[in-house]
């Protein structure tokens, strides 16, 4: 069996050279589980593989028929995880397609309207994926496996899908050793699935639910020891979506890293809601080598707060940056324009608000309706939705990746808005906080602290390898500037002309 991940090489546009390529951790943990049922399994990661139909050719010559070709599919890479599986197919006529991840689990249908696509996996697929395996495998019934959606027979079927489907004692270690090329940051590490809080823009409760689950913490200081010792990682990112769900955890989690002494070996990442932390928590945390701290602030309005369901407050969230930075901690955050609600007013308030906590690095991405979520049903039921292509346009930050003279449209516009009027906003609310020196040397010589941002390199050579991108990026940069500036003189010279034109009248 292969496992395919799918995303564009070029996903990432004018920044893909300063980006850190991170490993499909989902794929991952299938590969691991598959293997430990004895199942032998191949990965392919589209992001760093040139030629995928060449590689896939050599794996075959190790299988055995039917092929099995499994896809994890996010829905920024369906469009390339279609023309992929296609090929696949008409090459290898015989072989199954199968689909997993966020986007076929929220539209199976969609999925398998596609003629050469055999089946999709629901929500967690470590189970359900080796339990196919077997019945292809031994050519038993397959149509009763929880979470598979199939088609017999002109029709599509859905079976019952369980959320929870994996007993975290039954998962092996993550298996660092499958993603050992250079191109990998392995500064990571998963300690938890799961948010239950019910944000309206997150996709990633489409496979897990509500439910939160975390790992003991021996096995997580397993993985960082070996981390440190074999990758010679230093600073290592918690990718879970909420670290302090459970602070009774994160007290042993505290424990073990101490008794390990690798408070003093490694510097440690982490994302928090601001109604998690108090200021004991995050001291604690401190002490223990936690540096980095990342906050969603998501809007400086309460009343948009309210409206995405975030079930915190502006306020919390400003007193939880406060305290951090009191501690110590290099904080970053995001915020995102084009919210249901919003409008110009409110996105300079949350550039008023970055600027005015004196944040290290900020993200101010654009609302983006991935299907799942309960913004993409907004969207849908205000006529909102703008689907271009396969998905081509759903990325929420296109406005910081898209080439100025190739512009990405918007998936979803809010009432009483334009998308001038957001991208200009975001363009503005970047170019207002990071023309700042102090902050463009701390990219430069901290890429560690952008919790992978933005890396230029870590060496000279590094950085040498770099610098036609680099030359090609800042010519962007500086024609956005342009566009930018541009754009506010016309407006302003037109709301004179207006403004002079109704005094006379």
């Amino acid at each position: 069996m292969i496992l395919i991940n799918s995303s564009s090489r070029n996903a990432l546009k004018i920044f893909q050279p300063f980006l850190s390529v991170f490993v499909p951790v989902g794929i991952g943990y299938l590969a691991a589980f598959a293997q430990k049922n004895g199942i032998k399994v191949s990965i392919i990661d589209e992001h760093i593989e040139k030629n995928v139909f060449a590689v896939v050719a050599e794996h075959v010559k190790m299988m055995e028929k039917p092929y099995i070709f499994g896809f994890s599919v996010v829905t920024a890479a369906f469009k390339n995880a279609i023309t992929v599986s296609k090929k696949l197919k008409e090459k290898y006529p015989d072989s199954i397609i199968l689909f997993g991840g966020i986007h076929p689990t929220a539209l199976p249908d969609e999925v398998l309207a596609y003629s050469h696509i055999d089946l999709v996996i629901r929500g967690e697929a470590e189970e359900s994926l080796v339990e196919f395996y077997k019945c292809i495998k031994h050519r038993t019934d397959f149509t009763r496996i929880p979470n598979v959606s199939y088609k017999k027979d002109g029709r599509i079927f859905h079976n019952t899908i369980i959320p929870l489907m994996v007993d975290f004692n039954d998962l092996p270690d993550f298996p660092y050793h499958l993603f050992e090329s250079k191109q990998y940051d392995l500064g990571f590490v998963v300690s938890s699935r799961g948010c239950p809080y019910r944000c309206i823009f997150c996709s990633n409760r489409v496979t897990t639910g509500k439910k939160y689950r975390y790992y003991p913490e021996q096995r997580i200081i397993k993985d960082l020891k070996l981390l440190y010792e074999k990758y010679h990682q230093k600073n290592i990112a918690f990718l879970d979506d909420n670290l302090l769900v459970n602070k009774d955890r994160i007290y042993n989690l505290i424990d073990g890293i101490k008794s390990a002494g690798l408070d003093k070996k490694i510097k440690f990442g982490f994302q928090a809601r601001g109604d998690n932390v108090n200021y004991k928590i995050l001291k604690d945390m401190y002490d223990c080598g936690f540096k980095n701290v990342f906050f969603g602030l998501e809007t400086a309005s309460e009343e948009i707060m309210k409206y995405i369901k975030k079930d915190e407050t502006v306020e919390e969230c400003v007193k939880a940056v406060k305290l951090a930075q009191k501690i110590g901690f290099h904080v970053s955050a995001t915020f995102i324009y084009g919210l249901p609600g919003d409008s110009h007013f409110h996105r300079m308030n949350c550039l008023k608000l970055s600027k005015n906590l004196r944040l290290d690095m900020v993200r101010y991405n654009n609302a983006t309706p991935y299907p799942g979520t309960e913004l993409y049903k907004i969207a849908e039921s205000e006529g909102k939705l703008v689907i271009k292509g396969l998905y081509d346009n759903f990325s929420s930050v296109s406005v910081f990746i898209e080439n100025p003279f190739r512009k990405i449209p918007f998936s979803y516009v809010p009432k009483n808005n334009s998308e001038d009027d957001i991208r200009n906003d975001t363009l503005y609310s970047y170019f207002s906080f990071y023309f700042n020196m102090a902050k463009l040397t701390s990219i430069f010589k901290h890429p560690e602290k952008s919790g992978g941002w933005f890396n230029a390199g870590e060496s000279v050579i590094e950085l040498i390898k770099k610098i036609p991108a680099l030359l090609l990026l800042s010519f962007f940069l500086v024609v956005k500037f342009y566009i930018l500036i541009l754009g506010k003189f016309i407006n302003f010279i037109i709301g004179g002309i207006l403004c002079h034109t109704s005094r006379k009248n």
